[in-house]
């Protein structure tokens, strides 16, 4: 059975993140909220702990998986292709639900960049993975908390048992918003492209973009 944990987000309890973060570095999964869902996090460097992870969410392992990362000083072990529209776009948009898609550096695993050598970043506004990863100082895999192909879930009742009991730690921080999940727009190469439009539309993306050139 896993350990649950339950945090308010506006005041985090460190002892109990501390915790969380051994978890991680031990190889543990983890359910977590985030800005718009639940999601399920591992170590994005740990090969064995990535392959239960799309065994638990019955994943195919050619679809790559989204990165949430403490900082924007961190995105220098993923990738050396700091851009200025990367630049632009973090500093306008994060913390909050726009995730960037980058060149990734060679040593990436297959599972976390597909076969695309880019891989998916944000930093979240959620405090309480917001305050996990700074204790962590690395970076988490962000996929929704379900099924592949079921509903994302909002709050810890809306995940199924059989998911609950098959990852080490569940974080309950209460119901997240819900409505959209994150933006997914690719910077890796041009045109700059939308591949998943989400909480924030590729309008509002575009509008910096140019109100900056």
């Amino acid at each position: 059975m896993p350990t649950t944990i339950t945090i308010n987000p506006d005041a985090p309890d460190e002892f109990s993140l501390r915790e969380t973060v051994r978890c991680l570095r031990n190889g543990g999964i983890i359910i977590y909220p985030t800005e718009t869902f639940y999601g399920i996090g591992a170590l994005f460097t740990n090969d064995n702990t990535l392959k239960r992870l799309f065994a638990i969410k019955q994943r195919d392992p050619a679809k790559p998986v989204l990165l949430l990362i403490p900082d924007v000083s961190f995105i220098k072990n993923i990738s050396s292709c700091i851009s200025p529209a990367l630049e632009t776009l973090a500093g306008y948009f994060w913390p909050g639900p726009l995730t960037l898609l980058i060149e990734a550096l060679p040593h990436l695993s297959p599972l976390v960049t597909g076969h695309n050598r880019t891989v998916g970043i944000r930093i979240s506004s959620n405090p309480v993975v917001q305050h996990l990863l700074a204790l962590l100082q690395d970076g988490i895999t962000s996929t929704s908390a379900n099924i592949s192909g079921d509903l994302s879930p909002a709050c810890i009742e809306e995940i199924p048992d059989t998911l609950l009991n098959a990852v080490d730690v569940v974080i309950d921080g209460g119901k997240t918003p819900g409505g959209s999940p994150s933006t997914v727009f690719d910077i890796s190469s041009t045109p700059f492209k939308t591949v998943r439009e989400g909480a924030i539309s590729a309008r509002q993306i575009m509008k910096v973009l140019e109100e900056t050139r």
